[in-house]
């Protein structure tokens, strides 16, 4: 790294901890957010991590949705190895060290990324700045949903990689990326890596399948039980049209040249939901790295395909032709068009490069320093607004007397559709039959649906409004959590705005034996005293197996979700000992391919530093 390269990185380094200071140096705080940190990221890791310090593998969650796959769930980024802030810090302090890590990594890959591209320091810090602290990655934090942060962040160093002639550094670099925690960014990012490729470099196209197999090696131990887990969820019976549910308007477009184009969720008149704004309205890179790219776009071919890709795909439902091409190609199961912009962000911040090229030699001798300035203070001022700590206590803290009376209950409770917070149910280790995830088992939906007599069911949550139904009762709802005051029912706890109202016909979560205990989320322990038929009220999942007397036996399902399990035993003979144990192998055999494809990939790493050395 030249003189001239590390005052420049020295530069945007302090920008960023300036930015983020509120958060890295306040350990009590977590970066302010419109919500998803609190109802889905922090209880999920808290839940994680919980279960690695008691010596556990995190498999099943039994909290939510009355039991669904844990490990199996990319979000709960289990093999992300900036995962380990979470083990090792306080949980709330270790997501804003995470934000400001993964931003600083942006823009530090985003910079050798350029100067390996042929820009000189200047330039290449300037469209460093441009990405890092552009919108699109920044808001994330905002928006409250790390993973997309994650994987946005690998972007340019996956990039990197492919610059290089070892397919095995982009193998490692792509894995990483898809461990970090949200699919569809790596996938975006795989698409446009290719596009431009396919159109600059074709006879590279093999060295990149080469490392997509090796990347999908590395991260066969989330993609194989996460590919099983969505081929059982809701996207596999949903209606398509909640894939289309966040279709970028034409007139958003504006948003590319002014960010508060159509304003912002810190203003109470704005019209759109926070989640819309994030979506759909955030896609500024900057005044000055948006006329580089148009000075450069005639002289860069792959960045028009990939602008025009993104649009074409971000208009989602607002493009005719989107809606027949997804099911084509079999894209319902994804959602959220409007990322696809990111596709046609790539495009202009890679011909902003092409035009930094074209127009440095025209440019005075302190112009490049004058426009990495106005770039750093033009995203600075729209960023630095959303960049600010919460007390999470004040979102997350606990509700004592309501908890001891869930607890007292036993059995599960359900929660109202207004509550917006049923995951933090993972927190106090209290059984929810509903819950908030990106994608859930298809069947828990289906039953709801049974229960409420009519569908009950989105891409994130099951609405249980009836919870003295026969299912509900057979579930184990003992209890219903609610912010309202019910009609003709008394409820048997309140306090404040929380109502728990009862359900004095629920069954036990285990009927047919008094002999059942959970040794752990993945496995209940039942001994048998007489011939009978155990129903356990538990979603079954692929991996769910039984064991009677230590022999592998099968078991029948009732209503296609519960686990009838049928100890014709004698009478007079000794008491049957059942285990009924989660032992997904899709996650078991995914482990141990990413663990061969690890030693694989250190042995090659160690012969070639042997051959340099030599």
């Amino acid at each position: 790294m030249s003189r001239r390269d590390f005052h420049l990185f020295l530069g945007y380094t302090l920008l960023i901890v300036a930015l983020f200071s509120s958060l890295i140096f306040m350990p009590g705080s977590i970066p302010g957010n419109f919500g998803d940190v609190y109802s889905y990221h922090y209880p999920i890791r808290h839940l994680v991590v919980a279960t690695l310090q008691e010596g556990r593998l995190p498999l099943w969650n039994p909290y939510i949705f009355a039991g669904i796959p844990l490990a199996a769930n990319s979000q709960a980024v289990l093999y992300y190895p900036a995962s380990v802030l979470h083990y090792f810090l306080p949980l709330a302090w270790s997501f804003s060290l995470d934000a400001f890590l993964h931003v600083f990594a942006a823009a530090l890959g985003a910079h050798l990324l350029l100067r390996r591209s042929g820009l000189d320091s200047g330039g290449a810090a300037l469209l460093a700045v441009a990405y890092g602290l552009s919108p699109f990655l920044v808001f994330r934090i905002p928006q409250g949903i790390p993973t997309h942060l994650n994987a946005l962040s690998w972007a340019p160093w996956v990039w990197l990689a492919a610059l290089s002639s070892n397919p095995a550094w982009l193998g490692l670099t792509w894995a990483i990326q898809v461990l970090s925690g949200h699919p569809q960014f790596s996938l975006l990012n795989g698409i446009a890596l290719g596009l431009f490729v396919l159109c600059r470099r074709p006879r590279t196209l093999v060295r990149m399948a080469q490392a997509a197999g090796l990347a999908l090696l590395l991260s066969a131990g989330q993609v194989l039980p996460t590919i099983e887990y969505l081929r059982h969820s809701i996207r596999s019976i949903w209606d398509p049209s909640l894939a289309v549910g966040y279709s970028l308007t034409p007139a958003f477009l504006a948003t590319f040249l002014y960010p508060n184009a159509f304003g912002n969720p810190q203003d109470p008149a704005f019209a759109l939901f926070p989640s819309e704004y994030f979506e759909m309205l955030t896609n500024y890179i900057g005044l000055a790295p948006l006329g580089l790219a148009l000075f450069g776009l005639p002289w860069l071919r792959p960045a028009w395909l990939l602008m025009a890709v993104g649009v074409f795909f971000a208009l989602g439902q607002n493009n005719g032709l989107y809606v027949p091409l997804q099911r084509a190609l079999g894209l319902d199961f994804l959602r959220t068009p409007s990322r696809f912009t990111y596709l046609t962000l790539l495009g202009l911040w890679l011909s902003a490069g092409r035009g930094w090229l074209r127009a440095r030699p025209r440019l005075p001798k302190y112009a490049a320093a004058a426009l990495f300035a106005v770039a750093a203070l033009d995203l600075a001022w729209w960023i630095r607004p959303w960049v600010y700590a919460q007390n999470p206590m004040d979102y997350l803290s606990s509700h004592p007397s309501a908890v001891k009376a869930l607890r007292a209950a036993g059995g599960r409770f359900a929660t109202d559709p207004d509550n917006l917070t049923p995951n933090k149910s993972m927190q106090y280790r209290l059984f929810n039959v509903t819950g908030y995830e990106a994608f859930y088992p298809a069947p828990i939906a289906l039953y709801t649906a049974k229960s409420e007599r009519a569908p009950a069911a989105d891409g994130s949550r099951t609405y249980v409004r009836r919870w003295m139904t026969p299912e509900m009762s057979k579930l184990g709802v003992t209890r219903y959590v609610t912010t309202r005051n019910v009609v003709d029912q008394t409820p048997v706890f309140h306090e404040g705005a929380t109502y728990i109202y009862g359900n004095d016909g629920a069954l036990p979560i285990v009927q047919g034996t008094d002999a059942a205990r959970s040794l752990s989320p993945e496995h209940w322990a039942l001994r048998m005293d007489k011939a009978t038929t155990v129903l356990i009220a538990q979603p079954v999942y692929p991996g769910w197996k039984l064991w009677i007397n230590g022999r592998r036996s099968a078991f029948r399902l009732e209503e296609g979700i519960f686990p009838l399990i049928d100890t014709l035993r004698r009478d007079d003979g000794p008491p049957w000992i059942v285990h009924f144990r989660y032992h997904p192998t899709s996650w078991f055999a995914g482990a141990w391919i990413t663990l061969a494809a690890l030693g694989a990939f250190a042995a090659y790493g160690l012969s070639q530093l042997i051959g340099r050395t030599t």
